[in-house]
């Protein structure tokens, strides 16, 4: 993105749009997370529930955002992004909605509930999508932007609650936030996000060749992502870092209120207290400004010091803090030189929060010091925010980033909701509001030392991903390649089946060749948009030598079909279309090895059915029809092959080889075909039994596809659908069993010469 000549980024423009949807989204959530705070006391006014409950809703929301953070973060790995990122919209959505219109403590536990489990796909999602949009040197950067505007987000929250609250109710805000969920859903449906591990450097090369990176997530990528030191690292120093951040952000205003602004007016103090709470978050965006920029600038000279930044960071952070706390003292409203009606007009309260907050300033010159600590402490604080996501990124596989964010959201949410859960009884231990948050500012000792040993993980972490997205990419590259060296081999072989039709079928013949014809033309045009050169000029030669051919041929077509030739003629164009015939036979035919490659890959559709059967049971079939097509070609090729051979009579050493290759695998192949044909129809038979029994076809299908749907066994499906009809149930695992064994029995009819046509 270019302002005149300055590169702000290197950013897409086509991928600004889903980064900017991100900050929505992490907008609406973190608003959402605080927004109860500053109306903690009207609710327990209105719901008459003792102190001790007052904060289990946000407890509940958090750790039931952690939940699904983790389920929502596997599915965002495996399956289309903007499907999880709109169901978990929707989700908190309603949660909101309902939280406006509690009429009960219970009530409103569920609703905060409903918004935790929608909110917990904002940041595996988000991350996901950010980490394909955004280059490695840039990532700290836009994470600390995406920190800047999350600290922005609270403040909003917790300002939309203290402001709009008083005046009208705690749960207008919910509904306000209610209504730009809707919008961002509407947003979401014309928003295209980026490709998956588009930023990678490792697989750029990918991208632009228009191919997908189609590597996905699995059950057994979860320990691979746990087991990774790096990731291991910061996710327990995620506990141990939030663990303050939680005492000051969700009680600091009420620290405030109860032990030094205890004496200021009623109608004020909140709004006071919240203010200079929000000063320590104005140091959280300076913060996350200088030290997301200066950790990219960092890393740009050695991989390690995002993690050594954020090490040196979270250590002199902890003095500053300490400081910054034993600064505050009481607030004696007689001492301010301000004359207080009672009541405060409405009309003239934020006059007179701006007079005290200015007088407490001139009186206590201690909340100076409380100011500038307050900002160093909270910057140095945000040092290691945006650089743990960036670090997550650079050393997790584009598939599991959306996973590995999740962990990282889980253990900071558990840590957050026990926090919250015992707070008020850490409260009555230490003695106050006070002194549990100045113990909490310890926890972040435990944290530095989990950050340095990252920072001696990180790089070889980094190394091996990147040696996986290297070996990935050239297989992805190959195969591809390979893919199109298939389609060419198709035209050849068209090519050389279409002689045999050169005179007693024209029609076929020229039908033959036009298929050739599309085939090249579509391999030469994907060499030349994917500038792969080697396949683009054999296509283009391979094209207009068959277009010769084809103008060769329906010139002598034609001519074949005036009535007026004398049989001279027609033996002088017969031998033309012989000596044609010739020429074919003379030309490339295709390659033995890609005839095994399409026999194996024939075999491979059976394993595939044998697999999944338990699964889709219908597509298994299909798969088992893909296999009896291919075996039938790769017959027709070696056939081919073998007829052109056997015209010969003097081999060479080499030659003799191939031919007894080529004989045992048109022997392999005939037999694999006959046991797939059988195959196929002992399973067709019984499901034909099935239909016998009242079960057809179409109630079978629907049993297969829940059972794929939820990737869970049939039999199961079975079971539980059929509970109470025991004769339908066991006819269908019967049939099952059956299935079962016809299968097992595959690998035995390969050896034998079945007798099916």
């Amino acid at each position: 993105m270019l302002i005149g000549k300055f590169q702000l980024t290197k950013v897409k423009f086509k991928d600004l749009a889903p980064i900017i949807l991100v900050m929505v989204l992490l907008f609406i959530s973190t608003a959402c997370a605080n927004m109860l705070i500053p109306s903690y006391v009207a609710i327990q006014k209105e719901f008459k529930i003792p102190q001790a409950l007052i904060a289990v809703p946000d407890a509940f929301f958090v750790l039931i955002s952690a939940f699904f953070a983790l389920l929502w973060g596997y599915y965002t790995d495996r399956i289309n992004r903007t499907i999880v990122i709109m169901s978990g919209a929707f989700s908190w959505t309603i949660g909101m909605m309902l939280t406006a219109f509690s009429s009960t403590y219970l009530m409103l536990v569920i609703s905060r509930v409903a918004c935790g489990a929608g909110l917990g796909c904002v940041l595996p999602v988000g991350y996901s999508i950010i980490s394909d949009a955004i280059p490695p040197e840039e990532r700290s950067g836009w994470f600390g932007t995406l920190a800047i505007l999350s600290s922005i987000s609270n403040g909003a929250g917790q300002g939309l609650s203290s402001f709009l609250g008083p005046i009208l109710t705690w749960r207008f805000p919910f509904i306000l936030l209610s209504i730009i969920s809707v919008v961002v859903v509407i947003i979401l449906f014309f928003v295209k996000m980026p490709q998956r591990g588009a930023s990678e450097d490792e697989l750029l090369e990918l991208i632009e060749l228009d191919l997908e990176y189609s590597y996905r997530i699995s059950k057994e990528d979860l320990k691979t992502i746990i087991q990774k030191k790096t990731n291991r690292y910061l996710i327990i120093q995620g506990f141990f870092t939030v663990i303050p951040g939680t005492v000051l952000v969700y009680f600091t205003t009420s620290m405030l209120m109860l032990q030094f602004f205890y004496q200021i007016p009623d109608e004020i103090k909140l709004q006071t207290a919240t203010i200079f709470a929000g000063m320590v978050g104005i140091g959280y965006i300076l913060g996350n400004s200088v030290f997301a920029r200066l950790g990219d600038t960092l890393f740009r000279r050695n991989k390690k010091n995002r993690a050594r930044l954020a090490t040196l960071c979270l250590i002199f952070s902890i003095p500053f803090a300490i400081i910054m706390l034993l600064s505050l003292q009481p607030i004696n409203p007689g001492k301010l030189d301000i004359l207080y009606p009672d009541p405060i007009p409405t009309n003239e309260l934020f006059l007179y929060i701006l007079r005290t907050i200015g007088e407490i300033f001139v009186v206590y010159p201690t909340f100076i010091i409380f100011f500038i600590f307050a900002l160093i402490a909270s910057m140095l604080g945000a040092g290691p925010v945006a650089n743990k996501s960036a670090i997550m990124i650079d050393v997790n596989m584009p598939e599991h980033k959306g996973t590995a964010a999740s962990f990282f959201k889980l253990s900071e949410q558990l840590s957050k909701g026990v926090t919250l859960l015992v707070s008020f009884t850490l409260i009555s231990i230490f003695g106050s509001i006070f002194n549990m948050i100045f113990i909490s500012i310890f926890f972040w000792i435990p944290a530095s030392i989990y950050w340095l040993l990252a920072s001696r993980k990180v790089e070889e972490d980094m190394a091996y991903k990147s040696r996986i997205l290297s070996e990935r990419k050239q297989v992805s590259l190959i195969d591809y390649i390979f893919e199109l060296e298939i389609q060419m081999d198709r035209a050849i072989q068209k090519v050389q089946d279409s002689k045999y039709y050169i005179r007693k079928d024209q029609d076929r013949f020229n039908e033959l060749l036009d298929d050739a014809l599309i085939i090249y033309k579509f391999c030469e045009r994907e060499g030349t948009s994917r500038s792969i050169t080697n396949i683009e000029k054999k296509a283009h030669i391979m094209y207009l030598r068959v277009l010769m051919l084809k103008q060769d041929t329906d010139k002598i077509f034609r001519e074949l079909t005036d009535q007026d030739l004398n049989p001279k003629k027609i033996t002088n164009l017969n031998n033309e279309l012989r000596q044609i015939y010739y020429r074919i036979n003379d030309w490339e035919k295709s390659t033995f090895g890609k005839i095994q490659t399409y026999y194996e890959d024939a075999y491979l559709k059976v394993v595939e059915a044998r697999l999944n059967q338990r699964l889709d049971l219908i597509k298994g079939l299909s798969k088992i029809s893909e296999a009896i097509k291919i075996y039938e070609r790769v017959k027709y090729l070696l056939n081919e092959r073998l007829e052109v051979v056997n015209e010969k009579h003097d081999f060479s050493e080499e030659e003799t080889l191939v031919l007894d290759r080529e004989k045992e695998l048109f022997d392999k192949c005939s037999k694999s075909l006959n046991a797939t044909v059988k195959l196929k129809e002992e399973i067709e038979h019984a499901i034909d039994q099935l239909e016998e029994k009242g079960i057809d076809r179409e109630d079978l299908r629907k049993i297969s596809d829940l059972a794929q749907e939820y990737k869970v066994d049939l039999g199961d499906v079975i079971v539980d659908t059929f509970k109470q009809e025991d004769e339908t149930k066991n006819a269908l695992i019967e049939t099952l069993e059956t299935i079962d064994h016809i299968f097992h029995q595959y690998e035995e009819w390969k050896e034998v010469d079945l007798k099916v046509f």
